[in-house]
């Protein structure tokens, strides 16, 4: 009776309910299919045979969609180990950038399918694959490979237009030879300083110019600098991480075993000289190409001129001060300074003006 329905209904009331998880998607359940159960045949057709075609039918469209599956799943595989070969520097690269565009893509792709995929009696409770994977992580960070050739020199200029007070800032720390200031700051900025070869290139150029304007000292500091960032990159593809995770384990090393600071040390040691060798070197192919001080238009050798002139002369040439030339001239005997000026003459030294005639020195 009414009674009783009223009783049991209030004992219902009073049972706490059970609430699902609201992150929980329950939209794959409205995908299952029961087409063997359809009640769509028509009356002139045999039931056993129609249930039989829509099962053929619907076993090829799931043969369909799993290949497809598979397709796309075996595509975004290729796609991340060929976008993982470029390294933690090389991601910025426009490749690189076009290949995780189209990894999104896939992505997508796979995603869609699976959940619009259907389900039904052959697929909910197939076994599609038994495999055991030990300690595998798609995702590990790796080391930048090596490159070689024009790839080298590929984003340089971009790269130093972009970066060149951050790497100016690192050079300066060499003269405090603080390794914990120059950890930390490579803790801080070793995404640009150890991704890629370009910032060891551009202080290669620094060490390689200092030395050959006379800044030798400043050299050696570059190349302490430079070799700290080598053996970071070195250590990195030996351990299969990236440069950055080398930060820690290397400025310990460094800072608290001396066998290792010696080590380090004789390596720069042996870049210095070879710096200096290489400064020499590539001084005299300069020579080479600009050709050997040519001769001025009366055959005389500016450099060899230039040696006798007398004291205040010569610091007239340096410092390009006419007046002072002038008066220096003026300074000299009248047989000293028609000899002086017309050898600087004919080394080029000096160019008289043609308005003013032919100077008073020439015989």
């Amino acid at each position: 009776n009414f009674s009783s329905q009223n009783h049991w209904w209030s004992l219902w009331s009073a049972v706490p309910r059970l609430s699902m998880p609201s992150g929980f998607d329950y939209s794959k359940w409205d995908n299952i299919e029961l087409s063997d159960d359809e009640e769509d045949v028509h009356p002139n057709i045999d039931k056993a045979s129609w249930f039989r075609y829509k099962h053929q039918n619907r076993v090829e469209k799931d043969e369909d969609e799993e290949k497809k599956q598979l397709s796309l799943e075996k595509e975004l595989q290729k796609l991340k180990k060929e976008y993982d070969s470029f390294g933690e520097g090389g991601k910025e690269h426009l490749k690189a950038k076009k290949v995780k565009a189209h990894i999104e893509k896939v992505e997508s792709d796979l995603e869609t399918l699976l959940k619009n995929k259907k389900w039904n009696a052959d697929t909910m409770c197939k076994t599609a694959e038994e495999k055991t994977v030990l300690s595998e992580s798609k995702d590990t960070p790796k080391p930048e490979p090596r490159l070689q050739g024009e790839a080298v020199a590929e984003g340089y200029c971009e790269f130093v237009e972009e970066n060149e007070d951050l790497l100016e800032s690192y050079i300066a720390l060499g003269e405090e030879e603080d390794l914990e200031k120059v950890g930390n700051f490579l803790r801080q900025h070793g995404g640009k300083l150890l991704q890629g070869e370009h910032a060891e290139s551009y202080m290669l150029l620094d060490c390689l110019e200092k030395e050959m304007n006379g800044f030798h000292q400043e050299m050696t500091q570059s190349v302490r600098q430079y070799q700290l960032l080598v053996q970071l990159r070195e250590f990195s593809r030996a351990s299969g991480r990236p440069a950055r995770d080398s930060v820690n384990p290397i400025f310990q090393r460094l800072i608290e075993h001396e066998g290792t600071q010696e080590s380090f040390e004789e390596t720069c040691q042996n870049f210095i000289k070879r710096v200096e060798i290489r400064a020499v070197e590539k001084k005299k192919e300069m020579d080479a190409e600009e050709g050997d001080n040519p001769l001025g238009p009366g055959g005389l050798d500016p450099m060899e001129v230039f040696a006798t002139l007398p004291e205040e002369m010569q610091i007239a040439f340096k410092t390009k001060d006419v007046q002072r030339l002038q008066a220096a001239v003026e300074s000299l005997p009248e047989e000293d300074a028609k000899y002086h000026l017309q050898r600087c003459e004919d080394s080029g030294l000096w160019v008289p003006s043609s308005e003013a005639g032919a100077p008073p020195y020439r015989a």
